[in-house]
């Protein structure tokens, strides 16, 4: 609903506009982010929050995960607020003006299908989707955790915990990403393990589809 899309962006600018940081620029950060679809993008096409305002709600959702494990285990000393905002929001940076409304057509089964396969009668029938723009119309740096680095450091600068952290976030598991040395990276830096865990919990528990 638009008070759960406008909830969602209050919290996200409010978290941003505590970051006090030499050099960054917040506003001119917040100024892309809602010039751009990121409020009203969703995070995936067909996965976790695959709807208006998904990719927010998502980046939300990592802020509170992270920020509950770097509390529950004991890194707040360590790992300071500013971390924890940046990495979570920004994470999925390279995700806005990624994606795109479109129609797509499904089978639908039901006794009055004017279709027949081996599993019943069915008619299609189209529905709105998200799909993902063409790689021209799309800004891309490296692969989406790359991109999404490369992005958050043209606004703010990052210490190497968090420049990890977000290179890393996917641990391997997008189809792009690098496929080594996370055992490594995450023993030396809880920030970036942790980012990870936050976004897995974020994405299949907390959005499961």
């Amino acid at each position: 609903s638009p008070e759960v899309l406008n909830k969602t962006k209050s919290d996200i600018l409010t978290l941003l506009r505590t970051i006090n940081r030499e050099n960054a620029n917040i506003e001119g950060l917040i100024n892309k982010l809602e010039t751009s679809d990121f409020f009203y993008a969703p995070a995936s096409t067909k996965y976790h929050n695959c709807f208006t305002g998904g990719l927010a709600d998502h980046s939300l959702n990592v802020y509170y995960n992270l920020k509950s494990m770097v509390k529950s285990k004991g890194f707040e000393g360590q790992i300071p607020e500013e971390s924890i905002i940046i990495c979570s929001i920004l994470h999925d940076f390279s995700k806005i003006n990624f994606y795109e409304k479109s129609i797509r057509n499904k089978k639908v089964y039901t006794p009055q299908g004017s279709k027949h396969d081996n599993l019943g009668t069915y008619d299609w029938v189209s529905e709105e989707c998200y799909s993902v723009k063409p790689e021209a119309e799309r800004f891309s740096y490296g692969n989406h955790e790359e991109t999404s680095e490369f992005m958050t450091r043209s606004f703010i600068p990052l210490t190497l915990e968090e420049s990890i952290a977000i290179l890393n976030h996917h641990g391997g598991m997008g189809y792009d990403s690098s496929k080594t040395g996370f055992s490594n990276l995450y023993n030396k830096y809880p920030l970036a393990c942790l980012l990870h865990l936050a976004d897995m919990m974020s994405t299949y528990v907390d959005e499961s589809y």
